[in-house]
């Protein structure tokens, strides 16, 4: 006899599965951590207690045991839980300070297991072992820089002088290192640390450990690649300027530091002059106000006189129209130099910056092949009004000219050049009478 197929289900109702009596359906491990409950103290608790068997100072055991535990303790799900254990020997709650439950804390970890006084070589030892773990599982990196070390850098003012030493040099050992980016020093700008000076006490001894093993040059291009390059931001409000900072840095013997600065501030300081006088053109806003702006910016030194008329000029100039026809552009821009003369004279007080004006505008001429003969009576209009003076045009004949378009200029100005000497000499002869 054949067998009776079921029969079928009524319209409306809900098909009734089959089931296989005394079959146990078992979940998927994955699944079976996914869904079990967090519980992070438990989790500590476990692992500080597998520390424990360590010798102390044995570094190596260290490493072994955590690779093992990774087996046994699911490292995943307790990344963060890992991770404050291992640096500051603890869990950690909301505001900084250690979980308050009666548990001690772990036998090994960054402030617990280094030396004291801080010694860079001890510390490398501890570092070593953070490598090892995360070459083993790959997957910790991420959350130890993004998460984990951040979050206890934040809060570094809540441990002991003694304590955020260490923190500082292994911070730097693990970007030094590759193990994290510098960008983990952000961090470090909160407010609270700012204002009682944590954040530059950390700073300090971030970059001396670092270039203890590695070169200035290296040290800077971490800290501009991890985007640490507003180096004031670190300094209490009252001490956030060029002066107390140079002056900071270069008591720590961080000249390479105080130099990356600078370097950081003045190109910025070009991008938005440059921009804003863009703006001022475009706008075409009364002198005064561009003339008072400019004052600001000069006063802040944080661009060399050079680096600023060459900025000045160059932003003025955007107002002129490069695609005039070339039978009109020369006067187009002679008329324009007349009228924005007023604001270089004020910032040409120094031979090198009246120099350095002049080369810029000989670059300028050599990049518009319009007006390359123009720039004679470019230097003419300036000379006449008082821009530039005849010694420094003389000095820039002789020896100051820049290489594109040298010999064009210089034999273009001779003319020039030759009258000025002549006017030297008559001023000479009617002093001496």
């Amino acid at each position: 006899m054949y067998p009776v197929p079921p029969a079928p289900t009524p319209p409306g109702q809900k098909e009734v599965k089959p089931n296989l009596v005394g079959v146990r359906n078992k979940q998927r491990k994955g699944v079976q951590k996914a869904q079990a409950k967090f519980e992070p103290q438990a989790f500590r608790d476990q692992l500080t207690k597998h520390l424990e068997s360590v010798p102390p100072g044995d570094f190596d055991a260290v490493a072994q045991k955590l690779d093992v535990l990774g087996n046994q303790l699911d490292y995943r799900k307790y990344e963060q839980q890992l991770f404050e254990v291992l640096l500051v020997g603890g869990l950690l709650a909301p505001g900084g300070g250690f979980i308050d439950d009666g548990s001690a804390k772990s036998s090994f970890s960054v402030i617990g297991s280094a030396k004291e006084p801080v010694e860079a070589a001890d510390l490398k030892k501890i570092v070593d072992v953070f490598h090892k773990l995360m070459r083993r599982y790959k997957y910790l990196q991420k959350p130890f820089e993004e998460t984990a070390l951040r979050g206890i850098l934040q809060y570094t003012n809540k441990f002991s002088p003694i304590d955020q030493e260490k923190l500082a040099v292994a911070t730097s050992q693990f970007v030094s290192t590759g193990l994290a980016s510098a960008n983990v020093l952000v961090s470090l700008k909160k407010d609270h640390l700012v204002k009682d000076g944590s954040a530059v006490t950390f700073l300090t001894t971030f970059c001396k450990t670092y270039i203890a093993s590695e070169s200035v040059e290296h040290l800077c291009s971490s800290l501009r690649k991890g985007g640490v390059t507003d180096l004031e931001g670190y300094f209490p409000p009252s001490k956030q300027n060029a002066t107390e900072l140079s002056a900071h840095f270069k008591s720590a013997g961080l000249e390479g530091v105080v130099a990356f600065y600078l370097k950081q501030k003045s190109g910025q300081a070009k991008e938005d002059t440059l921009a804003r006088l863009k703006e001022f053109v475009a706008e075409e806003a009364d002198y005064d106000e561009i003339l008072t702006y400019l004052e600001a910016i000069y006063k802040r030194a944080v661009l060399t006189e050079p680096e600023f008329i060459s900025i000045v000029w160059t932003g003025l100039m955007t107002s002129l129209d490069m695609t005039t026809k070339p039978e009109l552009l020369p006067d187009l821009a002679i008329k324009e130099i007349q009228e924005v003369s007023p604001l270089l004279e004020p910032f040409c007080q120094k031979p090198a910056t009246e120099v350095a004006l002049i080369n810029t505008i000989q670059i300028w001429c050599y990049e518009n092949t319009k007006l390359m003969n123009t720039f004679p009576k470019i230097l003419k209009v300036l000379y006449s009004t008082d821009v530039l003076s005849d010694q420094a045009i003389i000095y820039w004949h002789a020896k100051g000219a820049k290489t594109q378009g040298k010999q064009h200029f210089l034999n273009a100005t001779t003319p020039l050049v030759n009258f000025l000497k002549e006017q030297e000499d008559s001023d000479e002869e009617e002093d001496d009478e």
